[in-house]
């Protein structure tokens, strides 16, 4: 009980801060920028740019017409990763964090669809799409998912074909 505790606090904590973080810069874009414009924070950075736009799809533009369906699979998933949560925490550090991250930018992307029927974004980083903090959250958190596959578990050996040819130690009656 204690352990899922900690799990639901850490994803809380996490996932939240994310959440906020996300939230508290949309809104302050959309109350000092106005929708299209573009606004150059360092003049020696002209390639970093913050804009005010709304996408109605996913990542890159992709999935326009699919407004109600996003809305669903993000709640459906935001629910079942906060379900789910304390069981797969126990799997590591890189995959705890990970998915805290991860559902934190899906529940602000999640929020905007809410709120706006679409989401804001607002960094325009060279000639890349332009994204929000919740996006560069879900990347982030997939970056940790592959380190924590590749840095954390043992590749398994192959089971050699005479393991395979063998049969089995145990032998399960047939007459129950």
């Amino acid at each position: 009980m204690l352990k899922t505790l900690k799990a639901y606090g850490f994803l809380l904590l996490v996932g939240g801060a994310v959440l906020a973080a996300d939230q508290a810069l949309k809104a302050w874009v959309q109350t000092h920028i106005p929708l299209g414009e573009v606004w150059t924070p360092i003049p020696s950075l002209p390639w970093f740019r913050i804009t005010y736009w709304h996408n109605s799809g996913m990542a890159f533009g992709l999935g326009q017409a699919w407004g109600t369906a996003l809305l669903i699979l993000g709640a459906v998933y935001g629910i079942a990763l906060f379900l789910a949560f304390p069981a797969i925490a126990r799997n590591g550090w890189w995959l705890r964090w990970g998915l805290a991250i991860q559902w934190g930018g899906a529940l602000g992307n999640l929020l905007d669809r809410i709120r706006h029927g679409s989401v804001v974004d607002f960094i325009a980083v060279g000639r890349f799409p332009v994204f929000n903090l919740a996006d560069a959250a879900i990347s982030i958190s997939l970056l940790f998912l592959l380190l924590g596959e590749f840095l954390v578990n043992e590749p398994q050996e192959p089971a050699s074909a005479e393991s395979l040819s063998e049969p089995p130690s145990e032998t399960v009656p047939h007459d129950l």
